[in-house]
């Protein structure tokens, strides 16, 4: 067995260098841990509904496909959406006119309901008698 005497001074420096060889191990360690993956935390998984579409949006929904059919003369009639229920209003000249207006509507995603307020014209085309 082999044992060793050391006076005050190796001490104080064998315990500096002990210290300062821990200091860079441990300097060390943190920097691998920069650079590694932080630890997987479990993601909060949301779940909500389809968000209502906003009254204006499905208006100009309905309204668009009733002014660019070709077969149906919208300028007597108004779209009116309140809380997803689409509101027809106005005029129409046939019942024709009035199963093409509630298919486009009906069709409008974000319509909830589609009530029918129109009229069907009886007038004459305008002549009277």
């Amino acid at each position: 067995m082999l044992l060793f005497t050391i006076g005050p001074s190796c001490a104080s420096e064998l315990l500096g260098t002990i210290l300062a060889v821990l200091a860079c191990w441990a300097a060390t360690l943190r920097a691998d841990e920069v650079g590694a993956p932080a630890p997987a935390v479990p993601r909060a998984i949301v779940v909500t509904g389809q968000k209502p579409a906003a009254d204006e949006e499905v208006k100009i929904e309905v309204e668009t496909p009733l002014h660019s059919d070709r077969y149906f003369y919208d300028g007597h009639v108004t779209v009116t959406v309140k809380d997803g229920v689409v509101h027809l209003q106005g005029v129409i000249f046939d019942d024709w006119d009035l199963q093409v207006a509630r298919r486009i509507s009906k069709n409008i995603a974000g319509a909830k309901r589609v009530v029918n307020e129109l009229e069907v014209c009886s007038c004459d085309g305008g002549g009277g008698s």
